[in-house]
């Protein structure tokens, strides 16, 4: 069966950041996330033999420091057993020079004596011996504390300083992306006013005349006679321009495919007439109008929204729904607009 973290329950794989307990052999792992293990230490554990850091699981852990405890204690009970032995050789020893005050002889009490001395050195020697280890113990459990927490503080700073070398990076990033999203915002505004009084024109038959003077000539007066069927004769053109590179007349026997056709206008608002009245050109089933349509010139960003509009028209339609215009950057129904119109 695999393993899966403790915790959140994932399965462990050879991909997944994880951690074994170093005690149990239970095969319980706890995953990095989980144990807020940064990913830089993590890859120093798994990368470093020496490290002297350890995970042990919730109940590994409480053993430990039970046994610990338990083998504590065991120490101090053998010394409270020693420190009784020794007060009653002192009793002991209390008793018989009480009674060799009152009766003895002095070869006994020196014989007494030595053996009294024998044992008083063996206990000091056997305290001493139990004393050392239990502090080389202790001072063991000590120095391999200090050597951890070192590692820990170490491995603190190194995350702290990347996470600040990390932190300047993104400032960077968000500041020059910024930076780059103003400039684009200040040139697309730019764009859209030198814009302002464009409107552009397809459909209109392109002049066949070789004089460039006598085509622009032909698509004036074009455009005039266009103004007038949507009743802007009021208006004022000071521009057209064919847009793109005209084609070659020799090259193919078929019709030539006439270019758009951008106008400028003297001012925004008549702009703003002549594209309100376009749509009058929309309703000519037949003659010299059909299939002319004009807008307004768009920015390279403004043409890229709309296209993606118009795809999700064009789609929408397919999928049945009716009278669908794109009106204020929406699709909208026509009803929609009639009432805003309105309000």
């Amino acid at each position: 069966m695999a393993a899966s973290c403790t915790k959140c329950g994932i399965i462990i794989s050879d991909d997944t950041k994880a951690l074994q307990c170093d005690h149990c052999v239970a095969d319980k792992w706890m995953c990095a996330q989980c144990l807020n293990l940064p990913g830089e230490m993590y890859d120093h554990l798994l990368s470093d033999p020496n490290c002297p850091l350890r995970w042990f699981c919730n109940e590994c852990e409480k053993k430990t420091a039970v046994d610990n405890t338990a083998e504590f204690g065991v120490w101090m009970s053998k010394m409270d057993v020693m420190f009784d032995k020794m007060d009653q050789i002192l009793n002991r020893i209390n008793y018989v020079e009480n009674q060799l005050d009152q009766k003895a002889d002095v070869l006994v009490v020196n014989r007494i004596e030595d053996r009294l001395h024998k044992i008083e050195t063996h206990v000091q020697q056997k305290t001493h011996e139990m004393d050392q280890r239990t502090a080389d113990k202790w001072e063991g459990h000590l120095s391999l504390m200090q050597q951890r927490l070192q590692s820990v503080e170490r491995e603190v700073q190194e995350v702290q300083t990347a996470k600040k070398l990390e932190n300047t990076r993104v400032m960077d990033y968000v500041e020059k992306a910024i930076s780059t999203r103003t400039q684009d915002s200040a040139e697309e505004e730019a764009e859209k006013n030198k814009r302002k009084t464009n409107a552009i024109v397809h459909g209109l038959p392109e002049s066949s005349a070789e004089d460039s003077v006598d085509r622009e000539s032909d698509d004036l007066g074009l455009v005039s006679t266009m103004l007038h069927a949507i009743k802007c004769d009021d208006v004022e053109v000071n521009q057209v321009v064919r847009l793109g590179k005209r084609p070659d007349s020799t090259s193919s026997a078929e019709p030539l495919k006439s270019r758009p056709l951008k106008l400028v206008f003297k001012t925004e608002d008549q702009r703003s007439q002549v594209l309100k009245s376009a749509k009058n050109l929309s309703r000519e089933e037949e003659g010299v109008w059909k299939g002319v349509f004009i807008h307004a010139d768009l920015t390279m960003k403004e043409r890229e929204v709309r296209r993606k509009l118009v795809s999700e028209m064009k789609l929408r339609k397919e999928q049945g729904e009716t009278d669908l215009i794109i009106a204020q950057g929406k699709i909208v129904k026509k009803w929609w607009v009639t009432r805003t119109a309105q309000d």
